[in-house]
């Protein structure tokens, strides 16, 4: 490593870019954040534009290097945490998207998701993924697109098409179609990928109708890819990638065994690293957190359950102009209506139920107001939280991220049903200190990640209540309800 190294790390997300620039002591010395499009065509549709998110992605570091020239001459590379299952196919021929990059939130597979269960090939699927069944996994939706649209088949058949997440489409668009490639811990959320021998399943793919597209070489989240054309006067390279809620494993420090971080975000993000071992669990999905060297890190993930959605249903449908400061106020100042239970099944029971469910209220009086509501959810997610780490080996650490997070309720209600320490992050930009830390790898700033052993704690909540005084329980008994209500 030269004396004045820079690099930049990237978190590209569902709602925006984040690009910042780091030195060699790993001080961030510059950021830029820009807001990205999300379209819904039709019910249940979520996409974004492949070339939007490719030129926030670029634009972020042109603009980090207009506002830091100095730093040109001894930028060492770029590393860049994606959204994971989102997708999308492009012609190699033309260099042009054929469809338009699906995401993780987009269900337009759900009916077929369900028939697969109802026809008993979870357990298939499970033992060769580590996944569950579920439209969030591009496999699936591959199969859906081929099906719905006959002109798209075709050009898949020409053996010109090719599938990647927004890692190997970064890649390949900044490399101007010379490479394409995607780290093991994104390309295991697809659904094509088979966990136990680590690479691309060819059964998968023709299951899934995958079979003729052009898939990306599989690499470890450190790497060095040349050529990558930024617009900012030279070529650097891709030293580092990963999948963004792994990555955050890493951002928070969890690097050892059966430690667990939690991201309160939109939804709810649960990652246990397992260390080298493959655990498969009836419940939650196993993925590759990491690959260094060759070795592979595993995690236990939970992802899904409402978070906050929960603030945003409320605020779009029931004038809740609430600031998001003033929330843990409110749910303390109306915690009369204990007996009222929110189950914010909004796109059904996901981990550890997989269970298709709608929204429900239990215990609704007409006393019971908005505020009452917003107590009830975030409940619900103290709730859902307790439902998943109780399907996972005993924890070492349970580590909070988020922006959820500032809300105080919502944490010591945490502790409070876990009957455990929650850990408030002092980090709060896990998935992108996650890349810096695997860009400082890259760069020969950091041998290993060893030290990365202990979460910053800016508080640790500690249980107040009893777990029978929790509400837990009814919060079980309604669950079950919603579950054979809607069989």
């Amino acid at each position: 490593m030269k004396t004045g190294t820079y690099f930049i790390a990237v978190d590209q997300g569902s709602s925006g870019t984040m690009s910042a620039l780091f030195d060699e002591t790993l001080t961030m010395i510059d950021m830029v954040d820009l807001p990205v499009s999300v379209f819904t065509p039709n019910y249940g549709w979520v996409e974004h534009d492949a070339w939007e998110l490719l030129e926030t992605v670029k634009r972020g570091v042109q603009q980090l290097i207009e506002r830091n020239p100095g730093c040109l001459g001894q930028l060492g590379g770029i590393g860049l945490a994606n959204q994971g299952e989102s997708f999308l196919l492009w012609d190699t021929s033309t260099g042009e998207p054929v469809t338009p990059v699906i995401s993780w939130q987009d269900a337009r597979s759900e009916a077929y998701c369900s028939k697969l269960r109802q026809e008993g090939y979870n357990s298939w699927f499970h033992k060769k993924t580590g996944l569950h069944l579920s439209s969030e996994w591009p496999a699936l939706k591959v199969r859906e697109l081929r099906k719905s649209d006959p002109d798209l088949d075709a050009r898949c058949k020409s053996g010109q098409i090719a599938f990647g997440q927004l890692d190997a489409w970064f890649v390949y668009a900044l490399s101007h179609g010379k490479l394409m490639a995607s780290d093991h811990g994104t390309a295991c959320r697809t659904g094509f990928y088979n966990l136990e021998q680590g690479g691309w399943d060819g059964e998968l793919q023709k299951f899934f109708h995958g079979e003729d597209l052009i898939f990306p070489e599989l690499i470890d989240n450190v790497c060095c890819l040349e050529y990558m054309d930024f617009g900012i006067g030279k070529q650097i390279p891709w030293i580092a990638g990963g999948l963004d809620q792994s990555v955050t494993l890493i951002g928070q420090k969890c690097t050892q065994k059966y430690m667990a971080k939690v991201t309160y975000g939109t939804c709810c993000a649960c990652w246990m690293n397992l260390g080298q071992d493959i655990l498969l669990d009836d419940q939650l999905t196993t993925s590759v957190a990491w690959k260094l060297k060759g070795q592979s890190t595993y995690a236990l993930a939970a992802e899904g359950g409402a978070s906050g959605n929960i603030i945003t249903w409320l605020q779009k449908n029931f004038g809740a102009d609430w600031p998001m400061e003033e929330l843990s106020h409110i749910a303390k100042a109306f915690d009369d209506q204990t007996s009222l239970i929110f189950v914010p099944a909004f796109q059904g029971l996901a981990a550890p139920y997989w269970k298709e469910a709608k929204g429900t209220l239990f215990g609704v009086t007409t006393g019971t107001r908005r505020e009452h509501i917003l107590r009830a959810g975030l409940d619900a997610v103290a709730y859902t939280m307790k439902d998943i780490v109780d399907s996972m080996p005993k924890f070492r650490a349970f580590v909070a991220d988020g922006g959820m997070t500032a809300n105080d309720y919502l944490i010591q209600r945490q502790a409070d049903v876990l009957q455990s320490p929650v850990i408030r992050s002092k980090e709060k930009e896990g998935t992108l200190m996650g890349i810096v830390y695997l860009c400082a790898l890259s760069l020969g700033i950091l041998d290993n990640l060893d030290f990365l052993d202990e979460p910053e704690s800016a508080e640790t909540f500690i249980p107040h209540v009893s777990g029978e005084d929790s509400g837990y329980r009814l919060w079980k008994k309604s669950v079950q309800t919603v579950i054979e209500y809607y069989k």
